[in-house]
């Protein structure tokens, strides 16, 4: 795994965001997204949006299918500034939705007419989860 500018990365993954159509961005929290890293090899990747409530739209739809349609992802990790590192392809094992609270505080759920639940702002918000698992890749950059 060789170390990767953000040009050559960029030519490939073609956004700055951070889901891309057929590849995904990840860091240690630089961006202010929370992944996951797992000693398995999996990623816990924080959903498209960094304020309010996260919605199955953009770049969260387009990992929902992906894991309904067995369609893999290419990742590149944030090493530091302008230096990226192509961790392969990786595949949407599974995904959920809940509360990410703020740090140091409680959260409770309130129910709503016509909704299942509502949060106080200050409490946190919703958010997606998706789990990437690594999967050969025989394509290459």
């Amino acid at each position: 795994m060789s170390s990767l500018s953000w040009s050559e990365v960029f030519a490939y993954h073609r956004t700055r965001k951070g889901i891309g159509k057929r590849s995904l961005l990840v860091d240690r929290e630089e961006s202010g997204y929370r992944n996951l890293f797992l000693a398995d090899g999996r990623i816990l990747y924080q959903g498209e949006g960094k304020r309010g409530n996260q919605e199955l739209m953009g770049g969260n739809l387009r990992l929902v299918l992906a894991q309904k349609e067995g369609t893999p992802f290419r990742v590149f990790l944030r090493e530091r500034p302008g230096l990226w590192r192509d961790l392969g392809c990786y595949r949407v094992e599974g995904h959920r939705y809940s509360l990410l609270p703020v740090e140091g505080h409680r959260y409770s759920l309130l129910p709503v007419e016509g909704h299942r639940y509502s949060l106080l702002p200050e409490e946190g918000r919703w958010v997606y989860w998706f789990t990437l698992a690594p999967c050969g890749c025989e394509e290459g950059l």
